[in-house]
C-alpha cells in the first residue's frame, strides 16, 4: 500500500536539476569502492566462489555511486551493461562478472583521476626507516596518501591535526608503549571510530588480546605476507569509508550516509524548486519470515530485495536500507504522481517474480510505503519523516492503496532507558518526560535488544546489572546495529 504525505504542500512546477556536487564521503566511497574491486577481481582469479556474489553486490553499490555522473557517456554505457547483467546474467558465472568489474574499474579510475582531493589517508607509526619506506611502497596507490611518524608523540601530534582514515602502528615505540597509543587513539572524540592496525613484532597471545582489548581492529606480526597486509588494510579502509556509510548486508547506503544524500538534495531542491520525493517502504509480513526461515534466509531475501530496488530505480535516484526491513527511497525531480507510479511498479514486480532461494519455497513479497512530496523552504529531518511514515502505516495499513495525507512533521527527541530497578526508571522518567523527551523505558537487557532491533533513539540510558542480558552485553549489542553506531550512550 502506498500513501502520500504532504509535510510542506506539494509542488506544482519542475525546474530542470543541475548536477549536485560530490560530497567528500562520497568521493572516498569511490575510492573505497576501487580497492574493493581490486580484492575482488584477485579473489575471481583464485577462483573464490564468494566473489561472484561480493562482485554483484559491488555492482550494485557501483550503480548507486555512478548515479551523479550519469550524464557522461562512459558512464551511462556502463550503468546500462550493470543493469542487464544484474537482471539476466546468470548470477554461476564468473567471466560476465569479471568482465564488467574490470570495465567498472576503469572507469572509477578514470573519474577519480579527475576528481581533486581524493585521497584515502593513511598514518604510519614506524620508528624503522627501512621498514617504514617498504611499506609506504607497498601500500601506496594514486588515491592513498600515507603519512609517517617514528613516534608517538609525533603520531598524537598529527591526529589533533588532521584526520585518517587507518593507523598503522607498532608497539615498540621510542617515546611511548604503541598499546598507550592506541588507548590515547581510543580516548579522543576524533578519532574513536578510526581503525587501528598492530604490525608489530613478537607478538604473545596476551599481548595480541590487550591489543584488542584496547581497541585495535586487527593485528598482524612482523615477518608478514605482502598479500595479507594488502588485503587486511583493504578490507579496514572498506569497513571505515564504505561500510561506515552504506549498509554491509545490502550494499545499498545506510542511515548516515541517506541522511547526508538527502541534506544535500533538499538544498537543492530549495534552491531550484524541482520536485523532490521521499518514501519509505516497510516490507510486509517480514516478521513472520524471519521467524519461520530464520536470520540467514531473511538476509538473503533483503540482499534480493535491494536488487530489485536497485535495477528498477531510474539514474538519479537513491534507496538505502534504513533499519530492518524499511527501505527509504530519495526521489529528485520527482513529483507525487511519478513517485507513485515507480513505487507500484517495484511492487508489482515483487509480486509477480516471487523470491527463489533454495532453502524456502518461492515467495511472493508485498510492501506497504509512504511518499513524502516535499516544497518550501523549511528544511525537514530524514528522521523526522521516518517516525511519520511509521504512523501513517500503523493507522491506513489496511486503508485504500494510495492516500493522500496532511500531516506536520513533529519530533520530539526519543530516550530508551534501560533500567530494572523501578523506583529509579520512575524518577529518571519522570524528570526527562517533564523537559520534553519521549522515554521507552524496559527493564531486561534482552527485550530492549528486541526493541533495538525495530526502533531507534536519540540517547541511551543503561543500567549494568539487568536480567535476560547485562548492561556491557547490550552496549555492545547496541554498537553493532547501524542504527545506534553513532547514538550517545
Amino acid at each position: 500500500m502506498l500513501y502520500v504525505c504532504c509535510p510542506t504542500g506539494m509542488p506544482r512546477h519542475c525546474v530542470p536539476q543541475k548536477m549536485p556536487s560530490l560530497s567528500p564521503a562520497t568521493q572516498e566511497g569511490i575510492v573505497a569502492l576501487l580497492d574493493s574491486l581490486e580484492v575482488t577481481l584477485l579473489n575471481l582469479e583464485n577462483g573464490s566462489p564468494q566473489a561472484v556474489i561480493t562482485g554483484l553486490r559491488l555492482l550494485v553499490r557501483t550503480a548507486q555511486l555512478l548515479a551523479p555522473f550519469a550524464h557522461q557517456p562512459e558512464v551511462a554505457a556502463l550503468q546500462q551493461e550493470i543493469q542487464q547483467i544484474l537482471a539476466y546474467s546468470e548470477f554461476s558465472q564468473t567471466q560476465p562478472i569479471r568482465k564488467i568489474l574490470v570495465e567498472t574499474k576503469k572507469v572509477l579510475e578514470q573519474l577519480a583521476a579527475r576528481m581533486t582531493g581524493v585521497q584515502v589517508r593513511l598514518l604510519l607509526v614506524e620508528p624503522d626507516d627501512g621498514l617504514a619506506d617498504l611499506l609506504t611502497t607497498m601500500l601506496q596507490t594514486p588515491y592513498r596518501q600515507i603519512h609517517r611518524v617514528a613516534t608517538a608523540t609525533e603520531a598524537q601530534q598529527w591526529l589533533q591535526q588532521q584526520s585518517a582514515h587507518l593507523i598503522i602502528t607498532e608497539l615498540f615505540l621510542p617515546d611511548l608503549d604503541g598499546r598507550s597509543l592506541i588507548l590515547w587513539i581510543r580516548q579522543q572524540p576524533q578519532t574513536q571510530q578510526t581503525p587501528i592496525l598492530v604490525l608489530s613484532a613478537h607478538l604473545s597471545s596476551a599481548v595480541k588480546a590487550e591489543c584488542y582489548a584496547l581497541g585495535a581492529d586487527d593485528v598482524l606480526e612482523k615477518p608478514f605476507d605482502p598479500a595479507e597486509l594488502s588485503l587486511i588494510v583493504a578490507s579496514l579502509l572498506q569497513r571505515m569509508i564504505l561500510q561506515q556509510g552504506s549498509d554491509p548486508l545490502t550494499g545499498l547506503p545506510g542511515r548516515a550516509l541517506l541522511e547526508e544524500t538527502f541534506g544535500r538534495l533538499q538544498q537543492l531542491h530549495r534552491q531550484t524548486g524541482a520536485p523532490f520525493c521521499v518514501a519509505f517502504v516497510d516490507l510486509d509480513r517480514f516478521a513472520e519470515i524471519n521467524e519461520r526461515y530464520g536470520t540467514a534466509i531473511a538476509d538473503a531475501i533483503l540482499r534480493q530485495v535491494a536488487w530489485h530496488f536497485g535495477r528498477l530505480l531510474r539514474p538519479g535516484d537513491v534507496v538505502g536500507r534504513w533499519e530492518a526491513d524499511t527501505f527509504c527511497l530519495l526521489l529528485p525531480d520527482t513529483s507525487e504522481t511519478q513517485a507513485r507510479l515507480l513505487l507500484e511498479r517495484i511492487l508489482e514486480a515483487l509480486q509477480t517474480e516471487p523470491i527463489k532461494l533454495a532453502e524456502t519455497p518461492p515467495l511472493t513479497l508485498s510492501f506497504s510505503a509512504c511518499i513524502f512530496p516535499l516544497s518550501g523552504n523549511k528544511p525537514v529531518r530524514l528522521m523526522d519523516l521516518h517516525q511519520q511514515s511509521q504512523q501513517c502505516l500503523k493507522r491506513r495499513r489496511a486503508d485504500a492503496p494510495v492516500r493522500s495525507i496532511q500531516e506536520h512533521v513533529t519530533h520530539k527527541p526519543r530516550i530508551l532507558l534501560v533500567e530494572d530497578d523501578p523506583d529509579i526508571a520512575s524518577l529518571i522518567q519522570i524528570r526527562l518526560q517533564r523537559d520534553g523527551y519521549e522515554v521507552v523505558h524496559l527493564a531486561n537487557g534482552r527485550e530492549a535488544a528486541e526493541w533495538a532491533r525495530q526502533h531507534t533513539a536519540d540517547l541511551v540510558i543503561l543500567d549494568v546489572k539487568l536480567p535476560g542480558m547485562d548492561g556491557f552485553e547490550l552496549l555492545a549489542f547496541l554498537r553493532a546495529q547501524p542504527a545506534f553506531a553513532e547514538v550517545p550512550l
